[in-house]
């Protein structure tokens, strides 16, 4: 290994006066440097260039979501009412319960738990080597995501999306339970929620918040969370084309008052500033509806694209003037798994230097 990653502590990094910057790894990595969970969390050490990591990834493949709703077509619950590849997002299969069916959170089971206890073993078998990691991330996508997926239609979804609710809730808090916060630590994942919210409607976002609160609220108070906010990326492409920051700012200020009623801290929040192969806003207006942003929300600036550095810069600059401060850590605006190897640990480098800079 070249370079060692120093450690997120154990506290929660949501503080958004604090000084120092983050690297943030949203997700996914190349196959290629990750043909298995040890793989690619000695890839991102190696390539971390001694920059602070807020948590190790352990998705080793760029295509567990797609993977999930392939497999439903072998549960008995579900009936396929639209086959697909999910080589876009007009491809992607659908299915429905089957008559007669009652569907159990056994049905929609994501199996995060057992990947986690895996995950955990070989991250401690590293840190003989690194006495001090960051923990791992487990990936953990919002129920209505998932329920949309695997239903492919919005009136099934939300008849159903209790179950999928109860599901995610469970495995999360099974994980919990077996590793502590300096261990493990949760990404809560929703390209739904921006794309619902493109005609930035502050309704919707007051329902979309509650959901997700009830999420974070229902699980261990210790429990440590990054919400993912995206835009879609399946094939390398966003869901949508989006011009500002509106739809991000009204979302996040909805779950941090829904989260203060349940007496529970605003994790913190990454704010995807480029979607799918295009590069970060170019408009400094794009980046102003945060100055409205709820002061105790850590941002991570989903802005570093390698293709476009010094658009990067500027996007990172923006950001942080529309805040007042420095954002907590920085990224990519999705994960690796749908880049090459080389432009993976290009956008990493230059991660890792705004994040020193």
């Amino acid at each position: 290994m070249t370079a060692a990653a120093r450690p997120v502590p154990s506290a929660p990094d949501t503080r958004p006066n604090s000084q120092a910057r983050r690297v943030h790894l949203v997700g996914s990595l190349p196959r290629p440097v990750s043909p298995d969970v040890g793989a690619g969390m000695r890839w991102v050490l190696d390539h971390a260039r001694g920059a602070e990591l807020r948590a190790l990834p352990c998705d080793r493949d760029p295509f567990w979501i797609t993977r999930y709703v392939h497999s439903r077509a072998q549960n008995a619950a579900f009936e396929v009412v639209r086959t697909g590849d999910c080589t876009g997002y007009t491809d992607i299969p659908a299915y429905r319960v089957r008559s007669g069916r009652r569907l159990t959170i056994a049905d929609v089971a994501l199996g995060r738990p057992a990947e986690a206890a895996a995950a955990v073993e070989i991250w401690r078998e590293l840190r003989a080597g690194f006495p001090e990691l960051p923990p791992v991330q487990v990936s953990v996508p919002s129920p209505l995501d998932l329920a949309l997926f695997t239903l492919g239609n919005p009136v099934r979804a939300l008849r159903y999306y209790g179950i999928f609710e109860q599901m995610v809730i469970t495995e999360v808090t099974a994980i919990a339970a077996q590793h502590g916060p300096d261990e493990v630590a949760f990404q809560l994942e929703s390209p739904a929620v921006l794309y619902l919210l493109r005609h930035a409607s502050a309704t919707v976002a007051n329902v979309i918040a509650r959901q997700l609160a009830r999420v974070v609220a229902s699980v261990p108070e210790s429990t440590r969370w990054t919400l993912h906010l995206c835009y879609g990326d399946l094939a390398h492409k966003s869901l949508f084309t989006p011009t500002d920051l509106e739809p991000v700012v009204l979302v996040v200020n909805a779950l941090a008052r829904r989260l203060a009623q349940h007496g529970r801290s605003m994790p913190a929040v990454h704010v995807p500033m480029a979607h799918g192969d295009q590069p970060p806003f170019q408009d400094p207006g794009a980046y102003a509806p945060l100055r409205r942003l709820v002061r105790r929300v850590g941002v991570i600036a989903g802005c570093v694209d390698e293709r476009s550095p010094e658009l990067t810069e500027k996007a990172l600059r923006y950001s942080e003037r529309a805040l007042g401060h420095r954002v907590i850590g920085v990224a990519a605006a999705c994960g690796y798994g749908r880049r090459a190897p080389a432009d993976a640990e290009a956008n990493l480098e230059l991660a890792c230097r705004l994040a020193s800079s």
